[in-house]
Order: C-alpha cells, then sequence, then structure tokens
C-alpha cells in the first residue's frame, strides 16, 4: 500500500512537473526562429502557398517563420524530418494528404506513425483537382467523356504523377464510381504529365487550376469537370464531378501539424496565427482565383478531417490492391 501511494505520488510529480515545462515553453514562445518543413522543391504552388503562411505567421509572431524545402520519397522525407524534432514548436510540417492519410496504406512499413508522432495545429487550404482533357479527346463535356469511355474501353490513357500518388488514387476514384477503366500512365511527377498532355501523348490528367489555367484559356487544355463537391467560382460553366457521381471529392489539401508533445499553448497560438491567414479576405479572393478553398479550422476539426481521409483513402487503396514495397 505504501509503495503504491509512493508511485502514486510520484507519478503526479512528474505529470505536474512536464505541464510546468510545456507551460513555461509557452511563457517564452517564441523567441527564435520557427522552421516550417516543406515536402517538395521551390516554386511550386505548394511552396508559394507556404511561403505566402509563413510570411503573415511570422508578422504574428515576431520571430521569423523560414521555410525548408525538403523534397523526396514522396513527402516521406520531410515528414520524418520533422516527426523526430523536438516538440517545442519550432518545427513545423506543411502538409498534404499524402504523408499523414495515403503513405501508411502504401507502405509496410513508414518511420514515422501518422498517427502518433503528430499533432494537428490547423488546416490552411485545399486544391480541388480539375479533370483536363487534350483537345484531340473526342469530347467537349464530362458526359461526353464518361460516355465516350465506356463505348470505346481501352482507347484514352490518363496521366498521374506517379503510382500511388494523389491524383493517381483520385483516378481509381473516378473509376470506381463510373464503372468505366483508364489506361493509367505514371510520370515522376506533374511537369512531365503535363507536357505530354500538351503534346497530345496522353489523353487525360487530373490536376490543380494554377497550372494549367492559361492553356485552359489558350485552348490548349480542355476543363471538363472538377473534382470539387461545387462549381469552381473561377470556372462556372464547368461542372462538378459530384453533379454526376454525388460525394465525389479530390484534391490535394494542406495543413500544418508538429510533433506530438508540443504544448497545448503553442498549438493554440500557432493555430490562432493560422487562422488570420485563412481569414484575410484578400488571401481567401487571390487563392479562390487559382482554383483553391481557403479553410481554417481548429485543431480539433482537422484532427477530424486526418481521420476520416486516413479511413477513405485507405478504402480505395484496398479495393485497388495498390502497395508501393
Amino acid at each position: 500500500m505504501f509503495t503504491r501511494l509512493i508511485r502514486h505520488a510520484l507519478l503526479f510529480a512528474l505529470s505536474s512537473l512536464v505541464g510546468l515545462t510545456g507551460t513555461a515553453l509557452a511563457q517564452g514562445y517564441p523567441n527564435k526562429p520557427i522552421r516550417l518543413v516543406v515536402p517538395y522543391a521551390a516554386g511550386g504552388f505548394s511552396d508559394v502557398l507556404a511561403r505566402a503562411l509563413a510570411q503573415k505567421m511570422s508578422e504574428g509572431l515576431g520571430q521569423p517563420v523560414v521555410v525548408d524545402n525538403k523534397p523526396g520519397a514522396g513527402t516521406l522525407i520531410g515528414a520524418e524530418a520533422v516527426a523526430k524534432s523536438a516538440p517545442d514548436g519550432y518545427s513545423l510540417f506543411f502538409s498534404t494528404g499524402t504523408a499523414l492519410t495515403i503513405a501508411q496504406h502504401m507502405f509496410s512499413k513508414l518511420a514515422y506513425n501518422p498517427e502518433k508522432d503528430f499533432v494537428p495545429i490547423g488546416k490552411v487550404a485545399t486544391l480541388p483537382y480539375v479533370l483536363l482533357a487534350h483537345p484531340s479527346v473526342p469530347a467537349n463535356s464530362f458526359k461526353e467523356l464518361m460516355d465516350y469511355a465506356k463505348a470505346h474501353r481501352g482507347k484514352l490513357n490518363f496521366a498521374t504523377p506517379g503510382n500511388g500518388t494523389a491524383p493517381h488514387l483520385s483516378l481509381k476514384l473516378l473509376e470506381f464510381a463510373s464503372a468505366t477503366d483508364f489506361e493509367s500512365v505514371h510520370y515522376k511527377g506533374n511537369a512531365p504529365a503535363t507536357t505530354d498532355l500538351l503534346s497530345g501523348q496522353v489523353h487525360l490528367l487530373f490536376d490543380g487550376l494554377m497550372v494549367p489555367a492559361p492553356h485552359i484559356k489558350s485552348g490548349k487544355l480542355k476543363a471538363l469537370a472538377v473534382a470539387s463537391l461545387k462549381r469552381f467560382p473561377s470556372l462556372p460553366d464547368v461542372p462538378a464531378i459530384a453533379e454526376y457521381y454525388p460525394g465525389f471529392d479530390a484534391a490535394t489539401w494542406y495543413c500544418v501539424v508538429a510533433p506530438t508533445g508540443t504544448p497545448r499553448e503553442i498549438v493554440a497560438r500557432l493555430n490562432a496565427e493560422i487562422q488570420k491567414y485563412t481569414g484575410d479576405p484578400a488571401i481567401r479572393e487571390r487563392l479562390i482565383a487559382q482554383g483553391a478553398i481557403v479553410e481554417g479550422g481548429t485543431p480539433e476539426q482537422l484532427a477530424a478531417y486526418l481521420k476520416s481521409e486516413t479511413e477513405r483513402w485507405g478504402q480505395v487503396i484496398r479495393r485497388a490492391n495498390l502497395k508501393l514495397d
């Protein structure tokens, strides 16, 4: 009995000490630059969005928020780097769904645990996909495309930025919803896939709006549908796939997470800065024009979203029988 009381007293004292340490960290936070790890190379939409967010956060926090590009291994290198960092609020991960919701289903072994090694801070934006077609495709609407695909199975190929990537999984989702098959052509990234789409080497591609927008305007590419639940304000005449297959939703989305153990007070402070960014009307208008949806939200809302996305894409991956190792 006496030994048990001593044990409980020690555990209580330890938990109190941890709480006090977290509070002390939060009270002096931040007092040095913060690293925002982006798992992509500089120059793309993800990097541009992260740098805009970092600048806004720097203004509110009074310390530089420095973007640290760590591309490679399909975002896994950046995720591992942050997962193994100190949980003090000075190493953050600007993540997409690949690292946090898809990778655990695609790989038998990861160097980090998406559910246990990160604490959600806030969602930033969603970039729904646009279904793009080369002008040679004999369809000028989404309905015409699906009718043609069903009548001419194997005639149309569909480019992806890589096997197991979010656009590839979105293609599988479309195939399941429509009971139609396309020939997948995998590339090493969106850039070469877009190049071959423009030249007519491939027929179709899922991509965000920002890069293909000029090609759509010039007529070099056709936008046949958007993969959001509703139509884009910037493409009002282009239907949402969900109008034909209710609930269809496919996109790249962006959020910020930190290593597990980061004090709650620091998480709340960082979330407040993200909310300032996502709540800025000028920023929202600019991103909408680029085909992005600004969202924001609480850490709890992000946690629920991560759980639902993990389950949703896990079902797609199992049904498609996809594995990368």
